[in-house]
């Protein structure tokens, strides 16, 4: 095994046990600036698009990295997600997928620091299909969102984002009837 093939291997071995902080090696005092040249570091590194030559075992390992890592941006860089995240990381959570944070003003309500279905899409076809289902559902118009989610579901077959998606739309139509 070469020393970069090593070294994918170790980043994914502790991807799920590292902070978002740690991930970007700043500390939680970083200021945007700081974190913006950190995540410009992280991207020379772990973007796909460098490791198109690598066989697909390192490029799907480097994939995993690298949507860690724009999930992490994502949420540092949004002052108000930022303090969520603290908070959940002061209570030992260091991914927002397990936190369970309640979006009061969504009916039906959602996990709002779960990591956004858009980024978790496949095929570029089927996101303007996601990005419209999530707008009919956040709508409250579930039939249409239903319409939408299928036909992205035609193009992005087998993706397992999509099916929870599924199953939660299911759920919301189910309560929408009683």
């Amino acid at each position: 095994m070469t020393d970069d093939a090593q070294a994918i291997t170790q980043w994914l071995a502790v991807i799920d046990e590292i902070s978002y902080y740690e991930l970007f090696r700043v500390t939680p005092a970083a200021s945007f600036d700081d974190l913006r040249a950190a995540f410009h570091a992280f991207v020379e590194d772990f973007h796909p698009d460098a490791h198109y030559w690598r066989d697909p075992g390192e490029q799907a390992a480097i994939g995993v990295v690298f949507r860690r890592g724009t999930e992490a941006y994502r949420i540092l860089s949004d002052p108000s997600l930022r303090a969520r995240y603290d908070e959940g990381l002061r209570a030992g959570i260091l991914r927002p997928e397990l936190l369970v944070l309640e979006n009061p003003a969504s009916t039906p309500s959602r996990t709002s620091m779960r990591a956004r279905l858009i980024d978790q899409i496949r095929m570029p076809s089927a996101r303007p299909f996601v990005l419209r289902a999530e707008e009919l559902f956040k709508k409250g118009d579930l039939k249409q969102a239903k319409i939408q989610l299928v036909m992205a579901m035609h193009l992005d077959a087998n993706n397992p984002a999509l099916e929870a998606f599924a199953k939660e739309l299911e759920e919301a139509m189910k309560a929408q009837k009683t």
